[in-house]
């Protein structure tokens, strides 16, 4: 008996293990396939662009600039936000986002204060960090951003703006039946953000998928890399990723991006990190798109006359003096200048509600040169007192 066991072991042994290459060959075929028909999709959604006529007139041509999902990588596309605005008009760019990336194209689209961005990236970090990042309830977490959106001066007249000028467009994976979207920014505040949240909603992060108009959607990451409307052509779009070259060599991406790192950083995106490591990724971020400089150029973008804005030293110096233990409060302001950074280090900043038209920094010139010659008449008023 004992003999008869030992020559049945072996034959047991080697049944299991063939078993095993048997599962990991199906696990891998499945892999494979799945792979494929991602790289099909993708590849046929980039051929259809070709077709679309180009304009013969170069200032009908909008740059398109498009950032693809980031995970919790924000901190890296901050950066190379913050050198876009203190370097180039911003105001013919057209935008597109996925999960991460949303944020950041509010900020530019909406000429929102970056410093008040950041400040609301932390806020929530350390909401989430004490209340927990995963299974979150998706129309409590729209009730919750809403409530942060407000704090920093986003309102339904400024989404209905920017809905007016079909600038942004936020990418997203419909359930069923399934697929890429590509949808225009809606127009009331409630609605961007169930779009906003949607275009992040994937598991262990939401407990459901998203809903907006009606219908489910999940992260916009599932179905494509970087989202862009049927009307574009594909080789025209500038490409943002916090993924490196080599990454994006393979489906879904299929191609290296105009701005990405250079290094590998996959703990960054599914883990929050403290405020001084996220200084360091602002910083790539920064320095990375300032490499890319005159390819911007080349892919239409235009630069400012009297770049930067605002020197990195100055936001540097704002960096150092934020706590993340003890974050100050939001402030209801529109400021988009190298002038308005001054005022924030050294006093009040100059509010602008009631500025119509654009709100960059390039078209609002005029607005800080009549601030600077009242802040001047003021001060020769004092002096003859």
């Amino acid at each position: 008996l004992e003999l008869d066991q030992r020559k049945r072991f072996p034959a047991m042994e080697l049944l299991r293990y063939k078993g095993q290459i048997r599962s990991f060959t199906k696990l891998s075929r499945s892999i494979f396939l799945v792979l494929l028909a991602r790289a099909l999709y993708t590849l046929r959604r980039r051929w259809t662009t070709f077709s679309i006529p180009r304009s013969l007139q170069t200032d009908e041509r909008k740059p398109f600039m498009a950032f693809s999902g980031s995970g919790l990588l924000l901190a890296y596309f901050h950066g190379i936000v913050t050198y876009i605005r203190d370097h180039f008009f911003v105001d013919n760019l057209e935008l597109s986002g996925i999960s991460g990336g949303c944020s950041t194209i509010l900020a530019l689209a909406m000429g929102i204060d970056l410093y008040q961005i950041l400040l609301l990236g932390l806020h929530m970090k350390k909401h989430f960090l004490k209340k927990g990042v995963y299974l979150n309830d998706f129309e409590e977490m729209v009730d919750f951003t809403m409530q942060h959106w407000k704090q920093i001066g986003i309102t339904d007249e400024d989404v209905a703006e920017l809905a007016a000028r079909k600038q942004c467009h936020i990418g997203v994976t419909q359930c069923f039946p399934p697929g890429h979207c590509c949808i225009e920014t809606p127009g009331t505040l409630r609605d961007l953000v169930k779009l906003v949240l949607s275009s992040m909603s994937v598991v262990p992060f939401f407990r459901t998928p998203g809903m907006y108009e009606g219908k489910y959607y999940v992260d916009g990451g599932f179905s494509a890399m970087y989202s862009v409307p049927a009307g574009q052509r594909w080789n025209e779009v500038i490409k943002v990723t916090c993924f490196p070259w080599w990454a994006t060599l393979f489906p879904p991406a299929m191609g290296v991006a105009d701005i990405q790192p250079r290094r590998f950083m996959p703990t960054e995106v599914i883990v929050l990190y403290p405020w001084r490591h996220q200084k360091g990724l602002i910083k790539q971020g920064y320095e990375d798109a300032k490499e890319q400089h005159q390819h911007l150029i080349a892919r239409g973008l235009r630069p400012l006359p009297n770049a930067p804005l605002t020197p990195w030293s100055e936001w540097e110096s704002l960096f150092a003096g934020i706590d993340e233990d003890n974050l100050p409060p939001y402030e209801v302001l529109r400021t988009y200048s190298h002038s308005d950074l001054n005022d924030a280090l050294r006093g009040p900043r100059l509010r602008r509600f009631e500025l119509t038209g654009s709100r960059s920094e390039a078209n609002c010139a005029e607005v800080f040169k009549s601030a600077e010659v009242f802040r001047s008449a003021a001060i020769r008023s004092r002096g003859r007192v």
